[in-house]
């Protein structure tokens, strides 16, 4: 992997979070309508705040249908195992719900700012945890794996900067798959971070070669949606989905 900025945590405004205030226009600050539905209403207004008209950043309508298409895949996986009562499964869509949200969460973060936020990851390792209980994990197998996800980044990151002199992973890696490991177990921190490396490098390596510009996978990259689309593969894929709440 190539050189990466190391990740600097930096503080969150008190009066700020991922929560509090809600979804606002930048330019005015008025709040979004609460009958402004996702995607429908950014067609309707053509991007544009409502009150101002200022625009809005096309990068809402890709979370938002984003968002929408995980939720829809989740809705599948999780009500396709018939075998299950539907309490179980309604709360299985509910624990890949939220699974998903953080990683796009922290994808998109990452993307704008090269940063993986400790108010965010390390709260959701424990709740990744104490859900893996309620989906039928044994209780070691979440530390197992949130272990295996923070150590195993570290020694790869140790050893390739021991040898190359270089950063090969930031220290916000280390975290989102330890969140990764507490809810998937060692198999997804894996499937994440293998899975992951092969996505970004293919993709570097295609925007490397369209470019023509500089020596391949160089430079700064937000690691962090690779990850995700690792971690999401196997959240879908592995028979692990499917496994009776216990």
């Amino acid at each position: 992997m190539g050189q990466l900025r190391e990740r600097v945590h930096l503080p969150v405004p008190a009066d700020r979070s991922v929560v509090t205030p809600g979804s606002h226009c930048n330019a005015c600050k008025t709040p979004i309508r609460w009958y402004d539905i996702p995607l429908l209403s950014y067609v309707w207004l053509r991007g544009r705040c409502r009150s101002c008209k200022a625009s809005f950043s096309p990068r809402y309508l890709v979370v938002e249908a984003l968002t929408g298409v995980l939720f829809g895949l989740a809705w599948w996986f999780a009500m396709a195992d018939f075998t299950m009562p539907f309490a179980d499964r309604l709360v299985h869509f509910a624990i890949m719900a939220v699974f998903l949200v953080v990683l796009v969460v922290t994808s998109f973060i990452d993307l704008d700012t090269m940063l993986v936020h400790d108010i965010i990851v390390l709260p959701a390792a424990v709740v990744f945890y104490l859900l893996s209980l309620l989906w039928g994990r044994s209780w070691y197998e979440g530390l197992v794996g949130a272990a295996v996800g923070f150590a195993l980044p570290w020694a790869i990151a140790f050893l390739y900067r021991l040898v190359r002199k270089k950063e090969a992973i930031g220290g916000g890696d280390f975290k989102i798959l330890l969140a990764v490991g507490a809810l998937l177990g060692w198999p997804g921190v894996l499937a994440s971070l293998f899975g992951g490396s092969l996505v970004g490098s293919i993709t570097e390596l295609a925007k490397r070669a369209r470019s023509r510009t500089g020596p391949v996978l160089e430079g700064e990259l937000a690691f962090v949606p690779y990850l995700a689309i690792g971690a999401t593969f196997y959240l879908f894929a592995s028979p692990w989905v499917v496994v009776t709440i216990r």
